[in-house]
């Protein structure tokens, strides 16, 4: 880690020096637009392709290397929704690997369930009762946590909801109530903790997505708008996080999941289930956690959904649905036409 921290700093100071050098000197000597841009770009573009060069090494050198995973011993970890699911999964797993956890739950008896299983093997966990919605009871017992217990390492934003039906069968109440959960607790949750990984310059946050945040789904419209909300969520900070040099050692990482069997999901009905149908919390816990220590920025699973997702949206609308009908055989896209 020092290693790394020195190089980064040669680089950015590297890189002031440059920019200094182009104002100070380049664009007083050399003027400023037409002709006298050229050395500019010429520079600029040299640093380009140093960068991608840069970049495409590092790509193949972690193919045939894969990097360290770093140990998660001493880590305090927040897992919002650790009542059941995956975040119950998640809560055992990092436990079990050395790490204090933090169980946030509203459903208080399976929360306490969680953190006396956790207990009865050992581990160091701790459990509160919050409605992750509310802004002011998350504050204050983030406040709470840092006064009594630690700062928190490591924040794991898991908890969702989800209503399956058309937009204009669902109430008002309901709208809002999974906008709040998917979306909104997420930024109370961020403005929570982020300030005291910032002061200590360090720390990951981890935000818990769904394919629905990826390519849009019929019948759940709510859902899939908090989710899209959740992804531009988390890209925009770490945009914020890499573009301040005091931050750069604050980790995110977006979990995109298709179809889990916690009864959450309805069962998935495409084409390729025999290759792909649900899985199991456990199994997608262990995935993630892998991700997590390996400060991977994306993980899906399955791992090849965003890739193809990605390249399906680089196609016209018309194509983009012709595929999509064709993946999902049994939904009633399949007898339509563009």
């Amino acid at each position: 880690m020092g290693r790394k921290n020195l190089l980064i700093r040669c680089v950015s100071s590297a890189a002031r020096r440059f920019r200094a050098l182009q104002e100070v000197w380049i664009l007083p000597w050399w003027g400023s637009g037409g002709l006298a841009a050229a050395p500019l770009w010429a520079l600029d573009v040299l640093v380009l392709v140093v960068k991608l060069w840069s970049t495409c090494a590092v790509a193949v050198f972690r193919v045939l290397v894969p990097p360290v995973m770093k140990s998660l011993h001493g880590e305090t970890i927040l897992i919002t929704g650790a009542g059941n699911g995956l975040g119950r999964e998640l809560a055992i797993q990092f436990a079990e690997l050395g790490a204090t956890v933090v169980c946030w739950d509203k459903d208080a008896r399976r929360n306490d369930a969680v953190v006396k299983e956790i207990r009865s093997k050992d581990g160091e966990c701790f459990g509160y009762t919050v409605d992750v919605t509310a802004r002011e009871q998350v504050l204050a017992l983030a406040a709470l946590m840092r006064r009594q217990l630690t700062d928190v390492s490591m924040v794991v934003s898991n908890a969702g909801a989800l209503t399956t039906a058309p937009l204009v069968c669902l109430r008002p109440e309901a709208v809002a109530k999974i906008v709040e959960v998917n979306l909104l607790a997420h930024f109370w949750i961020f403005q929570a903790f982020l300030p005291s990984m910032i002061e200590r310059r360090q720390g990951h946050i981890v935000a818990i997505n769904s394919s629905a945040g990826l390519a849009p789904c019929a019948d759940m419209v709510p859902y899939c708008a908090a989710k899209f909300g959740l992804r531009g969520l988390m890209e925009s900070i770490s945009e914020e996080l890499r573009l301040d040099t005091w931050t750069k050692n604050i980790q995110t990482t977006s979990v995109y999941v298709a179809t889990m069997a916690t009864g959450l999901y309805p069962a998935p009905a495409h084409r390729f289930t025999s290759c792909y149908c649900e899985i199991h919390p456990k199994e997608a816990a262990k995935i993630i956690i892998e991700g997590i220590r390996q400060n991977h920025r994306d993980i899906s699973i399955p791992s090849f959904m965003k890739a193809l997702i990605n390249l399906n949206n680089l196609m016209p609308y018309r194509i983009r649905i012709i595929f999509t009908d064709f993946f999902n055989f049994g939904h009633r896209g399949w007898f339509c036409f563009c």
